[in-house]
Parts: structure tokens; sequence; C-alpha cells
């Protein structure tokens, strides 16, 4: 009963969302486990940030919340990293960087897809970033993955920037990394069930 009560209030969410801003229907096409709360979070979340840099794309989803704000405004870019060979998916290995770019075509403007794991192009992505005005992380969610995605690229935020975790609901390393490294260093947060936010207080 609660499921189905969840279900309900979410088509509701984005049936509203969707009658009120027509521009944001390709938010919700692409599958996902993000929830339409979620997408419209994230959409909001990179409203007028220059910079946005999403760990784990998948086939498109978030990177579509991050460039429709980016299209909305006119400004900013989405570097998106992932190998898209469904490294740590369930269904098993798989190549999907054609359906990321065929989801994500709408946004093409404004999205940067770079492949490899988020460790080993981080040399690439800093010496086209210089600052990070959204970090995004949503890819290897045990603890040694998490903390390596936090440590390779914290050094590129700056006060005022925001950082999100999603799948903090139920992956306990994320939750240890957001509690133990990225707390101390963010001055407001905020979640929803399955997604943890909050912007950093200090220069890191």
């Amino acid at each position: 009963m609660r499921s189905l009560l969840r279900s309900l209030s979410s088509a509701y969410f984005k049936f509203r969302i969707q009658r009120k801003y027509p521009f944001l229907q390709p938010l919700f096409s692409v599958p996902s486990d993000l929830t339409p709360q979620e997408r419209y979070q994230l959409y909001e979340l990179a409203a007028g940030r220059e910079t946005v840099l999403e760990i784990g794309s998948y086939i498109g989803a978030s990177a579509c919340c991050f460039g429709a704000a980016c299209k909305q405004s006119g400004k900013g870019r989405v570097f998106c990293i992932d190998t898209w060979n469904n490294d740590s998916m369930s269904e098993g290995s798989k190549d999907t960087y054609r359906e990321f770019l065929e989801n994500t075509a709408p946004f093409s403007d404004y999205v940067v897809p770079i492949r490899g794991f988020s460790t080993e192009v981080a040399t690439q992505v800093k010496s086209a970033v210089q600052r990070i005005d959204l970090l995004f992380i949503d890819g290897d969610h045990s603890y040694s993955g998490a903390k390596a995605d936090w440590e390779t690229y914290k050094d590129r935020l700056r006060q005022g920037s925001i950082v999100v975790f999603h799948d903090y609901g139920w992956a306990d390393g994320v939750r240890r990394v957001v509690h133990e490294d990225v707390s101390p260093v963010i001055d407001v947060s905020a979640q929803l069930s399955n997604m943890w936010w909050g912007t950093v207080s200090q220069h890191i």
C-alpha cells in the first residue's frame, strides 16, 4: 500500500511539472532509478551553474536534467564521466554509449561525454575544468569508490559549489563518505529519500 501511494505521488508530481513546464518533458523520458522529484531537484540545483560534473551517467537521465538547466539559461557545460560499459549494473556488461547520446541529443550543445573510469580520466577532466559548480556522484557506490570520486575532484570545488550524492538512501559506503568526508565542509544540506546534497562552505 505504501509503495502504491509513493508511485501515485510521483506520478502526480511528474504530471504537474510537465504541465507547468512543458520544456522539461525530456527530463522524465529516460528510464532511470531517479524519481521525478529527484530529476526536478537536479534541474533546480543546476540552474544558473556554469560547470556541472557528473560521475556515472548510464543512459543520460541525470545529464538531461543538467542539460535542460543549461539550455534554459543559455550557458554552461555538463561534463559526463562514464565507461558506458554498464559496469556494476545488474543487467551485466553492455555498451550504452549510443543510447546515452540519443537520449541527451536535445542538450548536445551543452553535454560533454568523457569515456573512462572517473579516477583514470582525472587529468583530462581537470585540464578542461578549473572549477566545478555542481558535482554529482552516482558511480561506484562502495565506500572506496565513492571516496575515490570525492577525493579526486574535491579540489575543483569552491565556496558555494553544490555536491550531490545519489543512492544515499541505501548505499552504506555513500553515506559513510558523506558523513565522514563531505559534511565537514558543507554549510547547508538537504535530502530526498535516496539523494543528498549540500553547499560547500569553504575552498577545499
